[in-house]
């Protein structure tokens, strides 16, 4: 795979740039797959000139991207393209694990204090839609109420600060601990027993075992 001046692949940059668009997130969201983020990289060569990037969106058939339908790509510059399988000269649609491998050893090789920042700004996101689900902001508002905290627009309302990752590999989601074994506001909740995780593709997700599904701390942010 071409590296770019980041030392990383084309493939891993369209996935850092997919990460920082709103409007790419959200069409990957409607699909409702459970995958966190898009594995699926295209290469077309379309009447306008070539298009790679990653698919985001479109038609799918027997669990898989239609070739023959309508594809939408996150190209690599940050644009989304719509893309009619029958009308493109060529098509490739590949998987690269090595691009996910990438980006965790891009992250892990920053300055801890760049991390830090990138970690809280995760954080912020999180906190906000998870307050806009349903479902996680009554789980996360039980839990408030437990800590004597009634009113949602108190000062002294708790704020979602255990920031974590759910599984490993491709499929690796982060996520916020919503509900679960409270161990008090150093330790926050335990990973060890049964909790409750509001994910970065908007899932509000029970694990009953969090050691047997690879739940571990990216690193504890202030609230």
């Amino acid at each position: 795979m071409r590296q770019h001046a980041s030392g990383l692949s084309w493939q891993a940059e369209t996935l850092l740039a997919w990460r920082r668009d709103r409007e790419a997130i959200k069409v990957w969201r409607r699909v409702g797959l459970s995958a966190s983020a898009p594995e699926i990289f295209c290469e077309a060569e379309t009447a306008d000139g070539p298009v790679r990037g990653v698919v985001v969106g479109g038609d799918r058939i027997d669990g898989a991207w239609d070739r023959n339908g309508e594809l939408i790509v996150f190209t690599q510059t940050a644009d989304m393209v719509w893309l009619n399988g029958p009308d493109l000269k060529t098509l490739t649609l590949t998987t690269c694990p090595k691009a996910f491998e990438d980006i965790i050893m891009y992250n892990d090789n920053r300055s801890a204090t760049r991390q830090h920042i990138d970690h809280i700004v995760v954080k912020s996101g999180l906190t906000y839609n998870m307050l806009g689900c349903e479902k996680a902001h009554a789980l996360w508002m039980d839990h408030a109420r437990r800590l004597g905290c009634e009113d949602p627009l108190a000062d002294e309302m708790p704020v979602p600060h255990q920031l974590v990752w759910l599984g490993a590999g491709l499929n690796r989601a982060l996520a916020l601990v919503i509900a679960g074994q409270w161990n008090g506001q150093e330790t926050g909740f335990s990973l060890y027993h049964p909790l409750t995780l509001f994910t970065d593709s908007g899932q509000v997700v029970a694990v009953e075992n969090p050691v047997e599904a690879e739940v571990y701390p990216v690193l504890r942010v202030p609230a």
